[in-house]
């Protein structure tokens, strides 16, 4: 059944392309010409057609999966012999493939159209390139990547504008997080720096050098939610790495036979037909500590109203007391993990 429905598209599509084809031969106007890729039955297949004429391009025959890679690569052909180009898309990953390529496509002047009918607008991605300055532009597909783009998500409670205020005043970070897509394998050392580019999202302090040093801060002394704790360091590390394969691709854009390995191994599993996000190797905490019950006393010490008081439980160091006995005085004690307990049970 699938395979059926694919062919159909498949059909489709080349039916389509055809179509337009010939439409354009017959009524583009003078000096006018149309490009068209990626809808033949040939997946790489590219024309162009003019009035009266379509044949083949050589020169952008290309194996992009995404369309969006596939407009910077035509958009680098088309500005062989024009200055000003306009890329047409409501997506925001053209607008990052845009500036961070501008350089290396060789027009003077590149414009952005987007929106949708009488909300249209046009956005000088010359005018943002030079602003940015070729560092900043060259570390956009890391950042874009690791703060969420179409292929990854988004980091729980932070926002693109929260993380680019903290990324383009940090040379350090900017740094680190240009490392992404240099190479299709994820290195411990780029890992490693982007975590630390993570953390800085959550917290100024330089407590924390890891996402769980940093999970367990947050879980005791600010009482977030679950949901918006960061990721641990597992799931952190399978994000790290879809966002590493996806710098990559947009990183070679501008080439027009990609050699990608399958992104399986690369932070996603293939589950019978479908790609799927691997989201974590290892349980978020342990078993003992999903069922742990904590308390929230402030000025009680535990003796009066206290959930782990109340059930006959110790408290520990996921309480607000954080189990000191120097504050809290519940009568059932309390229960502090120690390094070498934690050693044991890993």
């Amino acid at each position: 059944m699938c395979a059926t429905y694919f062919q159909y598209q498949v059909n489709l599509c080349d039916f389509l392309t055809a179509a337009l084809c010939r439409l354009g031969e017959h009524q583009l106007p003078p000096q006018k010409e149309l490009v068209i890729g990626g809808g033949f039955r040939d997946g790489e297949k590219v024309v162009t057609v003019t009035r009266g004429q379509c044949r083949e391009v050589q020169a952008l025959r290309s194996n992009h999966e995404e369309a969006d890679t596939r407009m910077i690569l035509h958009a680098k052909y088309a500005a062989r012999t024009d200055r000003r180009l306009v890329i047409q898309s409501p997506d925001t990953d053209v607008l990052i493939l845009s500036v961070s390529h501008f350089t290396s496509l060789g027009c003077p002047e590149l414009w952005f159209r987007t929106g949708l009918k009488d909300r249209q607008r046009m956005i000088p991605v010359h005018d943002i390139a030079h602003a940015l300055g070729e560092k900043l532009c060259g570390s956009l597909p890391g950042f874009h990547a690791i703060t969420g783009c179409d292929s990854t998500s988004f980091l729980a409670g932070i926002g693109k504008k929260k993380a680019w205020d903290s990324f383009r005043h940090s040379t350090e970070h900017q740094d680190s997080v240009s490392l992404l897509g240099e190479e299709q394998e994820l290195s411990v050392t780029t890992a490693c720096k982007c975590e630390a580019f993570v953390c800085s999202l959550y917290t100024t302090s330089k407590k924390a050098s890891t996402v769980d040093e940093l999970r367990y801060f947050m879980f005791c002394q600010k009482k977030q939610k679950n949901e918006m704790l960061p990721p641990t360091s597992d799931c952190l590390l399978q994000h790290l790495k879809r966002s590493n394969y996806q710098a990559f691709v947009w990183r070679h854009a501008l080439e027009a036979m990609q050699d990608l390995e399958s992104p399986e191994g690369h932070g996603w599993v293939r589950d019978e037909k479908h790609l799927l996000p691997l989201l974590m190797t290892k349980a978020p905490a342990p078993e003992s500590l999903l069922e742990l019950t904590t308390c929230k006393c402030k000025k009680s010490s535990c003796l009066r109203n206290c959930s782990c008081n109340n059930t006959g439980l110790s408290c520990t160091e996921g309480c607000y007391c954080m189990a000191d006995d120097e504050v809290c005085k519940n009568p059932h004690g309390v229960t502090c993990i120690s390094d070498s307990e934690e050693s044991d049970e890993e």
